[in-house]
């Protein structure tokens, strides 16, 4: 009986071995590999792109679980795989680039998924939403490079053409560009944005002591958001979301004397005629009104770039 169990043990040991030596040559060897990139990045591209569109949340987690159903299914058959001709570069960067797949996809973008339901209701929410999912990113990026390296290497050694899926990679990189592109403007708006989100909060809340205060500050981060759009610019000529913020942050400065402040005063004051009180309440209301109205459309604004970008071939 322990004979057995022992030869057991030699042939799981074994297999890796076995299994890259049913390849006739580097070329079909290879082509294993390339067939599990193949079905990784097309759920990958899914999900990133579900996330880049802001596609709804119970989608976006479904496409999370099939990329990590697919990196085990590849880290299982390629773990079959083994080293080619006792040449274990391209199978050991492999192993090692899936791993890092499976952390970022585990605990970066888990954690970035926990942090999205609620990522549009603070600035500093959404911040540490955008932080776990950079962090995931760039593990992608790592992984990426390593598996390009290492087929560049086996290319090389044993004149094997790869083959790269040109448009694949080009759309990755456009995705990759206007993400980062609309993250960063995001960020701009949220922030302006915050002001306007805590005005609303202590007036719900009766708490309108420091809304002087809050307006202040409010126009001092117009100055530095009005300069930060300056230096981002557009889009590869596309000024719609970047023209969109820019009218969001100039309505608002426009509106602080003649609005927000005069409302603000009286809000403030602890002694205050009521049907002043009820007409300062109804201009905040309106505020409020017309600020939900345009958060919608900076989603609207930020879907059709980004949609228009992804449809785009070269």
């Amino acid at each position: 009986m322990k004979r057995f169990f022992v030869f057991l043990l030699l042939t799981f040991i074994a297999l890796p071995t076995l299994e890259a030596q049913r390849y006739k040559d580097a070329r079909t060897y290879y082509r294993e590999f390339q067939s599990q990139s193949r079905r990784l990045n097309i759920k990958n591209m899914r999900y990133l792109e579900a996330v880049a569109k802001g596609s709804d949340e119970r989608m976006v987690a479904k496409f999370r679980e099939m990329v990590l159903e697919q990196l085990k299914e590849t880290k299982r058959d390629l773990g079959r795989v083994g080293a080619y001709n006792e040449d274990d570069v391209l199978w050991k960067e492999y192993m090692t680039a899936i791993d890092m797949y499976i952390e970022a996809y585990s605990t970066d973008f888990g954690k970035a998924q926990e942090l999205s339901a609620d990522k549009y209701t603070s600035y500093e929410k959404l911040k540490a939403y955008y932080e776990a999912s950079s962090v995931a990113e760039v593990k992608l990026l790592d992984a990426n490079f390593k598996i390009e390296k290492a087929e560049d290497f086996f290319a090389k050694t044993y004149k094997v053409d790869l083959r790269r899926d040109t448009a694949a990679i080009n759309k990755a990189v456009r995705l990759d560009d206007i993400t980062m592109y609309t993250r960063d403007l995001a960020l701009i708006y949220y922030r302006v944005d915050a002001h306007l989100l805590a005005i609303f909060k202590a007036v719900d809340e009766n708490r309108t002591d420091t809304l002087s205060k809050v307006i202040t500050d409010l126009r001092k981060d117009i100055r530095i958001a009005q300069a930060e759009i300056e230096e981002v610019g557009d889009y590869k000529g596309d000024e719609d979301l970047v023209d969109f913020i820019l009218g969001f942050i100039e309505e608002i400065d426009g509106s602080i004397d003649e609005e927000l402040r005069p409302a603000a005063e009286i809000l403030e004051a602890r002694y205050q005629d009521q049907e002043n009180l009820a007409d300062a309440k109804d201009a905040m209301a309106d505020y409020k009104a017309w600020h939900d109205d345009m958060a919608l459309d900076f989603f609207a604004v930020r879907e059709e770039m980004i949609l228009a970008e992804l449809e785009v071939e070269y």
